[in-house]
């Protein structure tokens, strides 16, 4: 009886040790990464592109371990761009912002690996405009780079029900190629535009000098 006994003391003590919550030996939090800098730098950056580009910034996020891996925006717009005008605001928002995470004094220290490129980033640019929604459904409705390539999908493709053939992806480094050559081969019609503003203030001048009455 006394064995017994003994026995179911024994018995009561591994259970109740048992049930003693465990210890945690990682001692207390550490803040990794500096998110209050990572949070300016997105907010300072997307306040540019609303003014320049007309995108609002809608969510952003970024993933990490002990260091920065990946970087989430996602912005949205009303404009209405074609596949050659929608490819060149992608480039040109990748390009400014790896330009600012890269040269940033503390963001760049708790990066992943250096510097981050654009199959570090997950972008993605929904429009939103009325007119393609429901007018002309084969302009861009949504541009998504992701894993390095940049997805272009036409408003009807952003409704699975209707149609799956308006959309294409390809490689960022072409999308990035073929971006600076449509800029490129823009800008002498962009400066042509830009002195064509200033003629009709100094041809009108000129008349009103030499048309104004005579007393």
């Amino acid at each position: 009886m006394g064995r017994l006994a003994l026995t179911l003391m024994i018995f009561v003590a591994m259970i109740i040790s048992g049930c003693r919550p465990g210890q945690d030996n990682k001692g207390p939090w550490v803040k990794k990464i500096d998110s209050e800098e990572i949070s300016r730098l997105i907010i300072n950056f997307s306040v540019k592109m609303k003014r320049e580009k007309h995108l609002e910034l809608e969510d952003s996020w970024a993933s990490y371990d002990d260091y920065i891996q990946r970087i989430c925006l996602q912005y949205s717009s009303q404009r209405l761009l074609t596949v050659y005008d929608a490819r060149l605001v992608m480039v040109e928002l990748v390009e400014d912002f790896l330009y600012r995470l890269n040269n940033n004094d503390i963001a760049s220290f708790e990066l992943d690996h250096y510097p981050f490129t654009a199959s570090d980033l997950d972008v993605k640019i929904n429009f939103e405009s009325y007119y393609g929604r429901y007018a002309d459904e084969l302009y861009v409705g949504l541009a998504w780079l992701q894993a390095g390539c940049v997805h272009f999908y036409a408003f009807d493709r952003k409704d699975d029900g209707i149609d799956w053939s308006h959309d294409r992806f390809e490689p960022y480094t072409k999308s990035r190629e073929l971006a600076l050559l449509k800029r490129e081969a823009d800008l002498p019609y962009v400066d042509k535009i830009e002195m064509e503003k200033s003629q009709p203030a100094r041809s009108l001048l000129m008349f009103d000098r030499y048309n104004s009455p005579t007393y």
